[in-house]
């Protein structure tokens, strides 16, 4: 079985000649059918059928490492981008919750927090509330599902089983789950396990 062929961002890729290996159509990444992910984009055969079509070609975006190394290649736009990017990790960094230590005792033998947003683009926050008092807030993550059960994690670790669950906010749904149809179950099966022995639950 051939396999697809890996591209970085900054490799020829646009103009690379892909094959299929099941009807022979011949043709480069954009003439394929093209989707978009999280981490990298794909492109398969658009004559084969499209349930069970050959990936062709994967490419992978860049870092922002793998940007700087490739400073030349990028549009000033770009440039502006990965420059907004190493903003933001830098900034989430500093602010980011990572230790329990940084949360405040909540005199409660059963409670349950929220995962929220404060949403004033380009600057939106993860605000962690307690009712309505926030506790915690850093920089929100766009598609923030991962982040979402590190955090759970975090909070289980400091509260213990009287914290029942972490529940999102119909504010923060859109940013956290972005476009990835799976995340709504990633995170609900992330609760069920990270809260399953808490104080009140079945």
């Amino acid at each position: 079985m051939t396999m697809a062929k890996h591209f970085g961002y900054y490799d020829d890729w646009k103009s690379a000649a892909l094959e299929c290996p099941r009807c022979g159509w011949k043709g480069t990444f954009d003439q394929g059918s093209v989707e978009y992910y999280k981490e990298l984009m794909d492109s398969s055969c658009p004559r084969c059928d499209c349930h069970d079509a050959p990936i062709l070609a994967i490419v992978s975006y860049p870092t922002t490492e793998e940007s700087r190394a490739n400073w030349g290649k990028l549009s000033d736009e770009e440039r502006r981008g990965v420059e907004e990017r190493e903003r933001f990790l830098a900034n989430f960094a500093a602010r980011k919750l990572r230790d329990p230590s940084q949360l405040p005792d909540i005199e409660s033998p059963s409670f349950i927090l929220h995962w929220d947003l404060f949403d004033a683009e380009p600057d939106c926050e993860t605000l962690i509330k307690h009712g309505e008092t926030v506790i915690f807030r850093e920089p929100a993550i766009y598609e923030g599902y991962e982040r979402f059960i590190d955090v759970a994690k975090i909070l289980r670790a400091r509260y213990g089983s009287a914290l029942c669950d972490l529940v999102p906010t119909d504010r923060s749904e859109t940013y956290l789950y972005g476009d990835r149809l799976s995340s709504p179950e990633t995170v609900a099966e992330a609760r069920r396990k990270i809260f399953s022995n808490a104080t009140g639950n079945a």
